[in-house]
């Protein structure tokens, strides 16, 4: 099927899908002519490949490195230059500018680069570049052709120039008179988009999902561990507490554990929010676990953002992070546990249990 050869629809494309990207306020489109124009005049431009591998072994524009090369070998050297040098302009560039959009707008507000501008595309350099090449020609792949050594980057001046073009997907199947496209199934496109986008999720997402599952599996259960009340690990609440000593009818009374016999305010510390306000105007309505949620976001929340700024200055990456901030988020767990524990333990003879030592003669 013939691609769609409109000049002004590849534009209008690549202006509304960087406009989606939210990047145009701080890393506006560079147009192609132009950007050809400054690499042609010798300007030091940094081109950064942002689309898979998949894609840019078809294709890529000439003496574009890709993301993970740029992050691994080059961004370190910027981020440690000397701010009074003149900084090279970094220009990302995917299909259509959405993907290096997102990417553009990273490198500023959280690399701390300044000197970025989003490219318009693949697509649209097939309209106003000077053609494309192929890494390492038929038979390399990508990651062998962006080797790190001087002779690999010297190797880029003799890739093949070629006239196929990566598209992504059908929507996207524009391209200069000459050139010849491929682009993934629906299928495909639909999956490998869900797939980035997880996988950028994941590192941000991870922390919260392991501190609240913490919360939700082992809250009561770690009370039976403190208090030795009979309280396992369980799916359900209910499974989870159904063999406390409070349904042991041969067991002495003052053997308790706060979860199920807390009274009052205190209650809070135990997701028992519905007995710490019950009669309370307003309040009473708050479910169990509001304010244990409530302090957990909050001091996870700020913790989290001190840790993004501490490892981003040492140009930590995104896992490294995550499983700073997931260990962090462990800790708060067992924090909060052994503090409530200790405090119930403390402040009240009903509870004369805690981590195996007993108050009873």
């Amino acid at each position: 099927m013939p691609t769609n050869r409109n000049y002004g629809d590849a534009a209008q494309a690549a202006m509304n899908f960087a406009t989606k990207s939210g990047s145009q306020s701080i890393a506006p489109l560079l147009p192609t002519r132009e950007l050809r124009d400054r690499i042609e005049k010798g300007e030091n431009v940094v081109l950064v490949d942002v689309r898979g591998s998949e894609e840019q072994a078809v294709s890529m524009i000439p003496g574009a490195v890709t993301k993970e090369y740029f992050e691994s070998d080059l961004l370190p050297k910027l981020l440690a230059s000397d701010p009074s040098d003149k900084a090279p302009l970094v220009v990302p560039y995917c299909t259509v500018g959405f993907r290096s959009g997102v990417y553009a707008k990273e490198l500023i507000e959280r690399k701390g680069l300044r000197n970025v501008r989003n490219g318009e595309g693949v697509i649209m350099w097939t309209f106003d570049g000077n053609g494309l090449v192929q890494p390492g020609g038929p038979g390399s792949t990508v990651a062998q052709a962006l080797g790190r050594s001087a002779e690999a980057e010297l190797a880029q001046t003799a890739w093949p120039s070629v006239t196929r073009v990566h598209v992504f997907g059908k929507p996207w199947d524009m391209a200069a008179e000459g050139y010849t496209t491929e682009y993934f199934s629906n299928t495909g496109g639909a999956w490998r988009f869900v797939k980035q986008k997880c996988y950028k999720a994941g590192p941000t997402f991870l922390p919260w999902f392991t501190v609240f599952l913490l919360f939700y599996l082992f809250f009561t259960p770690a009370c039976g561990v403190m208090y030795s009340c009979g309280c396992r690990l369980a799916l359900s609440k209910f499974g989870q507490v159904e063999t406390c000593n409070i349904y042991w009818p041969d067991q002495p009374p003052e053997h308790k554990c706060p979860w199920c016999t807390c009274q009052g305010i205190a209650c809070i510390f135990v997701a028992s929010d519905a007995k710490a306000f019950r009669g309370v105007l307003l309040l009473d309505m708050l479910p169990d676990g509001f304010i244990v949620t409530l302090v957990t976001v909050l001091v996870l929340y700020f913790t989290f953002k001190a840790v993004d700024r501490f490892l981003r200055r040492r140009n930590c990456g995104d896992c490294a992070i995550a499983a700073v901030k997931t260990a962090t988020a462990i800790s708060w767990f067992v924090l909060y546990c052994l503090a409530f524990g200790a405090l119930f333990f403390a402040g009240s003879a009903n509870y004369p249990y805690f981590l195996g030592y007993s108050r009873l003669v």
